[in-house]
Parts: C-alpha cells; structure tokens; sequence
C-alpha cells in the first residue's frame, strides 16, 4: 500500500463516484482493446485503446462521466506530472481524479502476474509511476500532510 493511500486514504475515499459510475467504467473500460489490438515483437499491444473504448461507449449511449473516465483510464499510467498537473486544474473534477486514482492502483496489482510478478522489474517500475502520481495528485487536491 502507498504511503499517499495510508495518508490521504479516507480523503481520497470520501471523494470518488458512486459506486454505479465506477462499476460500470472498471467493467466498459477495455471494451476497445478488440478494435486496435497489434502484434509485435512477440506480445500484444493496444494503442490509443482508452480513446477507442470511450468513443464505442458514448456511441452506444453511455454516460458521458463513465465516458471520460474511460477515456482517461491510462493517464496516470502514462501521463508526465505536468499532464496530470494541466488535467488536476482544467479536465477533473475531485472525484475523477482520485476514482482513477484508486483505478490505477488496483488495476497494476490486478494485472501483476502479466508483467511478471510484484517482484519484477516492470512491475515496480509501473508501481513507481503511480506512486509518484498519487503523492502529486493528493498532494494537490489535499494539501501537504505529515
């Protein structure tokens, strides 16, 4: 468990969306990856596959919060701290930020044993990113705690 989550937990958990919204972005959140799936250099990637899941969702009528969220499902994966500093003040709102937050978290240990384990090097180099997310996110939203 990060050390932001055992600070900033109860902040983060008072500030996330409704358990209907949630369940339906971690369930729809992949529903792309059929449509841009490539195989190279012996494993399988997904380009742009938020973008993708989340253009097929709002297509199909869903909610535009589930939509974004889908959307923005690989931000804290990928996203440079000036991104996520330009979304944190112009695209999320509170409860955006730390339901894909808490996303991203589960998802990197639900997926673990893909990039080889919690002891690997992919892992905890994936760890780390969102470490370094999560301190900057609840940093910003929560203020600076000890």
């Amino acid at each position: 468990i990060p050390d932001w989550l055992k600070i900033y937990g109860s902040e983060i958990m008072s500030n996330i969306h409704n358990h209907e919204l949630i369940s339906e972005y971690l369930i729809f959140h992949d529903l792309g990856k059929p449509f841009c799936r490539v195989q190279e250099d012996g494993g399988t990637r997904f380009p742009n596959h938020a973008e993708i899941s989340k253009n097929i969702w709002m297509r199909l009528g869903g909610s535009e919060i589930v939509g974004n969220l889908i959307g923005w499902d690989m931000d804290i994966h990928t996203s440079t701290s000036e991104e996520i500093s330009r979304k944190l003040l112009n695209e999320w709102s509170m409860k955006d930020a730390c339901t894909l937050l808490l996303a991203s978290l589960a998802e990197l240990h639900s997926n673990s044993k893909l990039f080889g384990g919690i002891s690997s090097i992919s892992f905890k180099s994936k760890w780390k990113t969102i470490d370094r997310r999560g301190k900057q996110i609840c940093k910003t939203l929560f203020g600076e705690k000890s």
